[in-house]
Protein backbone atom coordinates (compact mmCIF):
# COMPACT_ATOMS: atom_id res chain seq x y z
CA UNK A 1 0.00 0.00 0.00
CA UNK A 2 1.26 3.50 -0.76
CA UNK A 3 0.38 6.53 1.30
CA UNK A 4 -0.32 10.19 0.56
CA UNK A 5 1.47 12.94 2.45
CA UNK A 6 -1.21 13.03 5.20
CA UNK A 7 -0.98 9.28 5.79
CA UNK A 8 -4.19 8.34 3.97
CA UNK A 9 -3.98 5.28 1.79
CA UNK A 10 -3.55 6.05 -1.90
CA UNK A 11 -3.94 2.64 -3.50
CA UNK A 12 -3.73 -1.06 -2.78
CA UNK A 13 -1.56 -3.39 -4.79
CA UNK A 14 -1.69 -7.16 -4.76
CA UNK A 15 -0.06 -9.96 -6.70
CA UNK A 16 -1.62 -13.37 -7.06
CA UNK A 17 1.12 -15.97 -6.65
CA UNK A 18 0.85 -19.74 -7.12
CA UNK A 19 2.19 -22.06 -4.43
CA UNK A 20 4.81 -23.62 -6.69
CA UNK A 21 6.42 -25.31 -3.70
CA UNK A 22 3.44 -27.70 -3.67
CA UNK A 23 3.96 -28.77 -7.30
CA UNK A 24 5.27 -32.30 -7.83
CA UNK A 25 7.66 -33.01 -10.72
CA UNK A 26 6.24 -35.56 -13.15
CA UNK A 27 2.69 -34.92 -11.95
CA UNK A 28 2.18 -31.15 -12.21
CA UNK A 29 5.01 -30.47 -14.67
CA UNK A 30 7.59 -32.38 -16.67
CA UNK A 31 10.28 -29.80 -17.43
CA UNK A 32 11.42 -26.61 -15.72
CA UNK A 33 14.45 -25.51 -17.71
CA UNK A 34 15.28 -21.86 -18.40
CA UNK A 35 18.55 -20.78 -20.00
CA UNK A 36 20.69 -18.28 -18.13
CA UNK A 37 23.75 -16.62 -19.60
CA UNK A 38 27.00 -16.44 -17.69
CA UNK A 39 28.42 -12.99 -17.01
CA UNK A 40 31.59 -13.98 -18.89
CA UNK A 41 29.50 -14.61 -22.03
CA UNK A 42 27.77 -11.25 -21.65
CA UNK A 43 31.13 -9.46 -21.32
CA UNK A 44 32.52 -11.19 -24.42
CA UNK A 45 29.38 -10.35 -26.37
CA UNK A 46 29.54 -6.69 -25.32
CA UNK A 47 33.25 -6.44 -26.15
CA UNK A 48 32.61 -7.81 -29.67
CA UNK A 49 29.75 -5.33 -30.14
CA UNK A 50 32.01 -2.45 -29.01
CA UNK A 51 34.97 -3.60 -31.16
CA UNK A 52 32.83 -3.91 -34.29
CA UNK A 53 30.96 -0.66 -33.64
CA UNK A 54 27.59 -2.40 -33.79
CA UNK A 55 24.40 -0.89 -32.46
CA UNK A 56 22.95 -2.65 -29.42
CA UNK A 57 19.41 -2.53 -28.04
CA UNK A 58 18.13 -3.88 -24.75
CA UNK A 59 14.56 -4.61 -23.73
CA UNK A 60 13.09 -5.34 -20.35
CA UNK A 61 9.74 -7.11 -20.47
CA UNK A 62 7.62 -6.26 -17.46
CA UNK A 63 5.66 -9.18 -16.06
CA UNK A 64 7.43 -11.52 -18.50
CA UNK A 65 6.25 -14.75 -16.88
CA UNK A 66 2.62 -13.68 -17.14
CA UNK A 67 2.79 -13.76 -20.96
CA UNK A 68 3.47 -17.49 -21.30
CA UNK A 69 0.63 -19.71 -22.50
CA UNK A 70 -0.18 -22.88 -20.58
CA UNK A 71 0.04 -26.10 -22.60
CA UNK A 72 -1.50 -28.27 -19.89
CA UNK A 73 -4.46 -27.91 -17.54
CA UNK A 74 -3.51 -26.23 -14.26
CA UNK A 75 -5.99 -25.57 -11.47
CA UNK A 76 -5.68 -23.62 -8.23
CA UNK A 77 -7.89 -23.15 -5.22
CA UNK A 78 -9.80 -19.91 -4.93
CA UNK A 79 -7.69 -17.01 -3.63
CA UNK A 80 -8.03 -16.11 0.05
CA UNK A 81 -10.93 -13.71 0.51
CA UNK A 82 -12.73 -14.69 -2.70
CA UNK A 83 -16.35 -15.36 -1.86
CA UNK A 84 -18.31 -18.06 -3.68
CA UNK A 85 -21.41 -20.02 -2.63
CA UNK A 86 -19.80 -23.32 -3.64
CA UNK A 87 -16.64 -23.99 -1.60
CA UNK A 88 -15.58 -26.85 -3.90
CA UNK A 89 -14.87 -24.60 -6.91
CA UNK A 90 -11.36 -24.09 -8.28
CA UNK A 91 -9.81 -21.75 -10.85
CA UNK A 92 -8.44 -23.03 -14.16
CA UNK A 93 -5.41 -21.09 -15.36
CA UNK A 94 -4.96 -20.22 -19.03
CA UNK A 95 -1.91 -18.01 -18.49
CA UNK A 96 1.00 -18.37 -16.10
CA UNK A 97 1.16 -16.79 -12.69
CA UNK A 98 4.24 -16.15 -10.59
CA UNK A 99 5.31 -19.21 -8.68
CA UNK A 100 4.63 -21.91 -11.29
CA UNK A 101 7.77 -23.96 -11.82
CA UNK A 102 7.22 -24.25 -15.58
CA UNK A 103 6.83 -20.47 -16.12
CA UNK A 104 10.49 -19.71 -16.99
CA UNK A 105 10.62 -22.46 -19.62
CA UNK A 106 7.35 -21.40 -21.23
CA UNK A 107 8.48 -17.76 -21.33
CA UNK A 108 11.73 -18.77 -23.04
CA UNK A 109 9.79 -20.93 -25.53
CA UNK A 110 7.44 -18.07 -26.37
CA UNK A 111 10.07 -15.34 -26.71
CA UNK A 112 12.45 -17.50 -28.77
CA UNK A 113 9.65 -18.51 -31.17
CA UNK A 114 8.71 -14.83 -31.62
CA UNK A 115 12.35 -13.89 -32.25
CA UNK A 116 12.53 -16.60 -34.91
CA UNK A 117 9.28 -15.35 -36.47
CA UNK A 118 10.69 -11.80 -36.66
CA UNK A 119 14.05 -13.13 -37.97
CA UNK A 120 16.09 -11.66 -35.11
CA UNK A 121 18.03 -14.89 -34.63
CA UNK A 122 18.93 -17.84 -36.81
CA UNK A 123 17.46 -21.24 -36.15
Amino acid sequence: MTYKSKGNSECYKARLVIRGDEQVEGFHYTEMFAPVSKMTSVRIFLSVVAAKGWELHHIDVKNAFLHGDLDEEVYMTMPHGFRTPNLNKVCRLYKFLYGLKQAPRQWFTKVSSKLLDYRFVRS
